[in-house]
């Protein structure tokens, strides 16, 4: 591998071709990409691309009904095809009968932390109230609670 310089920059698609240095490689992998994006689900559930080789997509089916369900399709797909991944120069797509392979898993965007709680004065009336409340846990649950409700009703002050 060679040694990179600090701090300078590399354009994806030398990168690309680094982790794929095949050019059939980068395309199938673009083809593949755009497979798994744009063909209905109820499609991409029975037939999965697995190879392209010499300008021809091979695709996976789960059955010959859908091989040839899909081959009537075929000129759609391979002109949707061809509009995604202009480079990928595939000329026909092939579908045959065979195991499909797994989907890969899209992750999932990481859950947003929670908005900090902001919390409001208590009025006095309700405060003069809540000191008559003998027990300790049952009066500061409900302090918390007026003081989070109190504080999404009333807009903040920034």
């Amino acid at each position: 591998m060679a040694k990179r310089k600090k701090g300078k920059l590399e354009s994806v698609a030398k990168l690309l071709k680094g982790v794929y240095p095949a050019p059939d490689q980068l395309e199938a992998a673009k083809a593949f990409a755009w497979w798994s994006r744009s063909v209905p689900p109820r499609i991409l559930e029975h037939a999965r691309p697995v190879r392209l080789s010499r300008g021809v997509l091979i695709v996976h089916v789960s059955s010959s009904v859908w091989a040839n369900e899909l081959h009537y399709l075929g000129d759609d797909l391979l002109a949707r095809l061809r509009e995604a991944a202009p480079t990928s120069r595939i000329e026909k797509i092939r579908f045959q009968v065979g195991p499909l392979p797994d989907i890969p898993k899209r992750r999932e965007p990481a859950p947003r932390p929670p908005e900090p709680v902001r919390l409001a004065a208590l009025p006095e009336d309700l405060g003069r109230a809540l000191s008559r409340v003998e027990d300790d846990a049952l009066r500061k649950a409900i302090t918390e609670a007026a003081t989070t409700s109190l504080a999404r009703v009333r807009k903040p002050k920034d």
